[in-house]
């Protein structure tokens, strides 16, 4: 019999640690995943157009904007031997945050702006919220306000989140919208966070409820103990991708309940030293 509990014991803690490893291995594969299936960009301007290049680096939920950068690239023709521009370059995105107009100078080469772009979402939903821009255009005009032909490519360099633009047909004057959700590694992450939160007061309150059934002694010390897991929840819950604003959905749904519970295993803990206590 001692033997095949031993056997039993050991099957049980092998299939522990093999269940582990598979989480653990599926954690990094959609980690892996997310990071993968960006190909090289080929595109180049038209000779008499402008190439845009959009990359949204940032996703501010509580301020209601995404945050880029805009690169252009002028075709052939708009370009002296030396690569400066012939005439005067003007770049026109709306609706932005900061209403200025994105000037080159002829004889200038163009370069790298920073643009942020209203978006519209409910950061209290995290971490299933989403953001939609305004409908968003970019034109490219000459000298004399002609407008020149402009395609606009949209990308992202912001791990965690997928950026995808809707609508128009990536060209100058058709509007557009810009739709960041989050990824699934990184929906994954913030949702093992959550779980940690969930296994503390599943831990506290078996240890007070077998001590009050007296199925285990009473230990001072562990009162200390219930004390440090229920002052480790604010910080856990400050760590959340995204900073949730407090109200959130999540304070609801997880912390609310995490907090109860500890507060619960402690009070069930406090009654189990008065009984049995000395």
């Amino acid at each position: 019999m001692a033997e095949t509990g031993r056997r039993r014991a050991w099957l049980r803690g092998a299939a522990i640690v093999i269940g582990l490893l598979i989480v653990y291995a599926i954690v990094l594969a959609v980690y892996a995943a997310d990071g993968s299936g960006d190909e090289p960009d080929t595109r180049s301007p038209a000779a008499n157009g402008v190439l845009v290049y959009l990359d949204i680096d940032s996703v501010d939920g509580a301020a209601f904007e995404v945050g880029g950068h805009l690169s252009v690239y002028p075709g052939a023709d708009l370009l002296d031997a030396r690569g400066d521009l012939k005439d005067d370059l003007t770049i026109d995105i709306s609706p932005v945050v900061s209403p200025t107009e994105l000037k080159f100078a002829a004889g200038t080469r163009p370069g790298v702006l920073p643009v942020s772009l209203y978006t519209d979402g409910d950061i209290r939903l995290w971490p299933f919220d989403q953001y939609v821009s305004e409908p968003e255009t970019v034109r490219a005009f000459g000298p004399n306000d002609v407008e020149l032909p402009a395609e606009v490519a949209v990308t992202d360099s912001i791990a965690g989140w997928n950026i995808r633009a809707d609508g128009g047909d990536a060209t100058g004057g058709q509007a557009f919208t810009i739709t960041s959700s989050r990824t699934v590694g990184s929906l994954m992450f913030d949702l093992s966070l959550c779980a940690m939160l969930v296994i503390l007061p599943i831990c506290t309150l078996f240890v007070s409820i077998q001590t009050i059934r007296r199925r285990k002694a009473f230990q001072p010390p562990m009162v200390t103990w219930f004390a440090v897991m229920l002052f480790a929840v604010l910080p856990l819950r400050n760590i959340f991708p995204g900073a949730p604003p407090f109200g959130s959905w999540v304070d609801y749904s997880v912390v609310l309940w995490v907090l109860g519970g500890l507060v619960a295993s402690l009070a069930i803990y406090v009654i189990a030293w008065w009984r049995q206590a000395p």
